[in-house]
């Protein structure tokens, strides 16, 4: 595309995952890129406000400019164009990119039978309401084992197993979604970032919390009772399978959530301690083996 040569001049309104992707390749590209973000900080779906505000630190040494808290409020015609902000600001751009998000294409369902909330509601075998239809992937609301809700879980290693599993029970066979889990890992211009589960913690429970902002490396943990639902990390790459296999696995922690109340660090030794323990298989044993 001409207008995302090196050199020109891009503006990208949001900054949440799939928009820090796009953010990757346009940076990749060379051009000039100014981001604008509706939230309070980058990636507010599936990071905090210190994981967030360290993204963004990251992405303006990194030459992008970035616009936290603001809409665009209008796109004017001409060459250049001329984008008008809510703060008040101008910014002219040769190229507008759109990465709002996204959300399921459902409204050809209104007045039918199906059960629709946000997504089409499904039970564990992905069926619907109506017997014989079922839905999968990105359109389809699951149960989420870590929250105990129903959510839209837009992510890929989500959708191939409930269509896995709507496959199997469409073609006579049985099989059960054991629940989806919200699973991000995320580079922004080099930068990895991780989300699991609640990363915003649960009403009453505890986390901890290690943040060195000068060596861009964050690691937050939440608690409910003695088990880990949710984590995020910046920075923060040892062990993230076991992070992962911890959140999914609702592993008990014991004595050892005092333990990383005190030091979040020591993760894997949490996990040798407790997952391995307990005879379950939590699916950090094949990241240990790595």
């Amino acid at each position: 595309m001409a207008l995302a040569q090196p050199g020109a001049r891009v503006l990208q309104m949001g900054a949440g995952f799939i928009g820090c992707i796009i953010m990757e390749a346009l940076a990749a590209r060379g051009v000039q890129l100014s981001v604008v973000e509706m939230g309070d900080r980058m990636v507010p779906r599936m990071m905090g406000p210190t994981a967030g505000g360290m993204i963004r630190d990251w992405c303006e040494s990194k030459g992008v400019a970035v616009f936290t808290g603001t809409k665009v409020e209008a796109i004017e015609p001409g060459t250049p164009l001329k984008v008008r902000l809510s703060n008040g600001q101008t910014v002219e751009a040769d190229l507008v990119i759109s990465a709002t998000g996204v959300r399921p294409a459902i409204g050809f369902l209104e007045g039918s039978s199906i059960t629709c909330l946000q997504g089409v509601l499904t039970d564990a075998s992905m069926q619907t309401n109506v017997p014989g239809i079922y839905a999968a992937g990105d359109c389809a609301e699951a149960f989420d084992k870590v929250s105990g809700k129903t959510i839209v879980s837009a992510i890929q290693p989500n959708a191939a197993e409930q269509a896995r599993v709507a496959a199997l029970n469409m073609a006579g066979q049985s099989a059960s979604l054991k629940g989806v889990t919200q699973i991000n890992v995320l580079d922004t211009l080099g930068m990895i970032s991780t989300s699991f589960g609640n990363w915003e913690g649960v009403h009453g429970g505890d986390h901890a919390e290690l943040t060195d902002k000068a060596a861009g490396r964050h690691l937050s943990l939440q608690f409910d009772g003695d088990v880990l639902v949710g984590c995020n990390s910046v920075g923060w790459t040892d062990h993230v399978g076991v992070m992962r296999g911890l959140v999914e696995g609702r592993v008990k922690l014991g004595a050892w959530k005092q333990h990383l109340q005190r030091d979040p660090t020591q993760l894997m030794q949490a996990y040798l301690a407790s997952a391995q323990a307990q005879g379950g298989w939590t699916g950090a044993d094949d990241a240990r083996r790595r």
